[in-house]
């Protein structure tokens, strides 16, 4: 009997050091993770890293309920990473010495507050489980578009993009071209205006997708075109033509 209690005590002593290993490496995996989800970068290149972060958090959080969406994007902020905090053409391996233009990462931090906001849809409205889908993957192609930028041109940098009010064939003057970026589907999406008057006229932009259309002020109120879609990316410069009535 005695000899029996003690192999019954010997088998909870195991039980509970297997318990308590397992627990401790659950932590350690935990740890690892919230680790993985911070990305440490000299203070000139912090901010780029901070929205590369946030893009690799919104990729884990849609893990489970969009797999083949959280691969893409996680894919894609992985080779972004790469090329705005190191570079494509930098083969010390080193930190980049440039950050990239303020209003790249700018629109790149907006990109991952965006993502991780739809990736909560996503997890918990189910009646919008689509839509919401639908948006992450729109952030998704968005990243990849920039980094095949990012590699084409070594870095993050600017499309200069040039904008022409085409009325019969001819260019058209006196128009005012407005644009806003598409990448999250409307969502939180600001237009705003080229700085001067067609045409052409002429903007820097972060390189993504873009829609653009014109306005004018006539004898009759203001005259609005359909708006168009720019790609604004991989080439040098980039050209645009919106048909004017």
């Amino acid at each position: 009997m005695f000899f029996s209690h003690r192999v019954a005590d010997r088998r909870l002593m195991c039980h509970v050091g297997l318990v308590v290993c397992r627990v401790l490496i659950a932590i350690l995996v935990l740890v690892q993770a919230l680790r993985a989800q911070k990305i440490d970068a000299p203070p000139r290149l912090q901010p780029t890293a901070d929205a590369l972060s946030g893009l690799q958090q919104c990729g884990q959080d849609i893990a489970k309920s969009a797999p083949d969406v959280s691969t893409q994007l996680l894919k894609a902020q992985n080779l972004l990473t790469h090329g705005l905090l190191i570079g494509w053409n930098n083969p010390s391996g080193d930190f980049a010495a440039v950050a990239p233009p303020k209003e790249y990462v700018e629109e790149l931090a907006k990109e991952a507050d965006w993502c991780l906001k739809v990736a909560k849809i996503l997890n918990t409205e189910p009646a919008r489980k689509k839509e919401a889908e639908n948006v992450l993957i729109s952030i998704t192609n968005d990243v990849i578009m920039k980094v095949e930028d990012c590699r084409e041109w070594g870095m993050g940098r600017m499309v200069p993009v040039s904008a022409n009010t085409i009325k019969n064939g001819k260019p058209d003057p006196g128009w005012t071209v407005m644009y806003k970026w598409m990448s999250i589907g409307g969502l939180g999406s600001v237009e705003l205006a080229f700085p001067q008057v067609s045409t052409p006229t002429f903007k820097e932009l972060p390189p993504g997708m873009y829609s653009l259309y014109a306005t004018k002020q006539g004898g009759n109120g203001v005259t609005k075109t359909q708006p168009i879609s720019c790609a604004a990316y991989q080439k040098e410069k980039v050209q645009c033509e919106i048909p004017v009535p």
